[in-house]
Formats: C-alpha cells, structure tokens, sequence
C-alpha cells in the first residue's frame, strides 16, 4: 500500500493525519467515485472490523470512494481510549472528512460511531448525501451510563472523576472492565441530540437488533421521531445482538448502503 502523507486526496491506502495538539488518527483509504462512504466504528472498536471491511468490499466492487478510521484512543491512533471525549471523537471525524475526502459522502456509524457520525453530519451537513446508524449510541454517555449509576456511583465519579464498573454480561466474576471519567460524562452533555429536534434532511437509515444489550432499540425509534429529514427508514432485526456482524447482518448492511448509493446517483 502506498504511504499517504497528511492532505493528499486521491490516493489509495494506510495513512496518518496529524491534528493540532500532536495526536495521530490512523486511517485507510479507497479512492472511488462520488458519493464516498466513511466509516465510523464504536466505542472500544477500531476500523478493522467485520462491518467496515464489508463496506469497503461493497465499495470496491462499484467502484466508490471509501474512507475508515480510528478514533482517538482506539486500533492504531494515538492517545487513551480512556482520555477521550465525544467532542474530541466528533470534532477528529470531521478533520478526517474534510481533510482526506472530497464531493458527497454517506457516513456510516456504528454503536457510538452512530453519536459521531450524526454529530459530523450535522458539522458538515451540505455534503452528506446519507446517514446509516447501526446500533446508533445516541446520549449514550447520559442515557446509558449517567442514568444507570447509583447514588454512591455518581458520587465517586464526581468526586474522585472517574469509576469503574464491572461488566455486568460477563456472569464469571472477572475484573472490572468498564472504566470512565468524569470528563466523558461531562463532555457528552454539550452534545446530547435526543432531547430536541436533529436538523438533518439527509435519507437516513436505522438497523438496530432487539437483542441488543448494550443500546436500546427503542433509541433508534427516538433518533428518527427526532430528526427533521422525511426520509428515515428503520430496520428491526428481532434475533439482532448489538453488533450485527453476523453474515446476514453484514449483508443487510451492505444492501442498505448500496441501496443509498443508487439513491444519490440517480
């Protein structure tokens, strides 16, 4: 694969883009005709992962231009997943898409690459052609975290700035694995999208399991009674985890994606 150096479009590979305070966001990149798909993954996740590299198949095969990333702490960047913030996660995509895409894109974001991606989306509205969430973890710093700590919880947290949680799914006794700070909780309440109307006109197309255990379904159904755009079709698959990485999952995905992209050729 060719070397990519910060700012070159065009160019088909691996590559670094450094940010302002020294920090390096790891990336790969297809280059394609317009509209590109830009992938965003979750929380703990990175842009290796079975739905990022069924989409750059798909992209690929017709010739798209294709764009996948990992965040801030996360695969190959630099820092501490433990030292970010949704600011920093959404404020980074948007440097990424601006600064190694060209033309109309459709984001697609995974879990809190979902979060993300709307918040990019919202950034750079005028050249979003399409928003695919996928488990989409709107809120879920006040939602799905905030909200499910105790008294004594929440004061250790605001007291000592950060916790850490035991991972409830485990059921065999293993160490604590959730660890958060303060700062995390904090920041994502300068972000919170569910609690007013989303300014987006974009088609948007929500898939999101039932069997999820981490992100509720229901998100999904409030993510799209939210967003202004007409546009919103949402996929509910009754045997779906939170990952939605199976074949058929990824299938589905794909078929999603590709459906879009006919959409914004035509």
């Amino acid at each position: 694969m060719t070397a990519i150096r910060d700012g070159e479009i065009g160019l088909t590979g691996r590559g670094i883009l450094s940010r302002p305070d020294g920090a390096t966001i790891s990336y790969n990149r297809l280059e394609g005709k317009n509209p590109g798909v830009v992938f965003l993954h979750g929380y703990r996740s990175d842009m290796s992962g079975g739905k990022a590299l069924a989409l750059e198949e798909l992209c690929r095969a017709r010739g798209q231009a294709f764009l996948r990333f990992d965040a801030f702490g996360h695969g190959e960047s630099s820092g501490d997943v433990f030292d970010g913030t949704i600011g920093r996660w959404a404020a980074d995509a948007v440097a990424v898409i601006e600064a190694l895409t060209s033309g109309p894109q459709i984001l697609v974001g995974s879990s809190m690459g979902g979060w993300v991606a709307t918040l990019a989306a919202l950034d750079l509205r005028a050249r979003v052609a399409g928003l695919v969430g996928i488990a989409a973890a709107l809120d879920f710093t006040e939602d799905l975290i905030w909200a499910d700590l105790d008294l004594d919880q929440r004061r250790t947290l605001l007291e000592t700035g950060e916790i850490t949680l035991s991972d409830d799914e485990s059921g065999d006794g293993a160490e604590p694995h959730w660890r958060f700070r303060r700062a995390l909780i904090d920041d994502g309440r300068n972000y919170l999208l569910l609690r007013d109307f989303i300014n987006l006109y974009c088609p948007v197309r929500l898939i999101h399991g039932q069997r999820d255990s981490d992100v509720p379904w229901r998100t999904s159904l409030h993510f799209a009674e939210m967003l202004a755009s007409d546009e919103v079709e949402i996929c509910l698959v009754k045997d779906g985890d939170h990952r939605l990485s199976r074949p058929e999952d990824l299938d589905r995905l794909c078929r999603t994606v590709d459906d879009l992209l006919n959409r914004a050729g035509d």
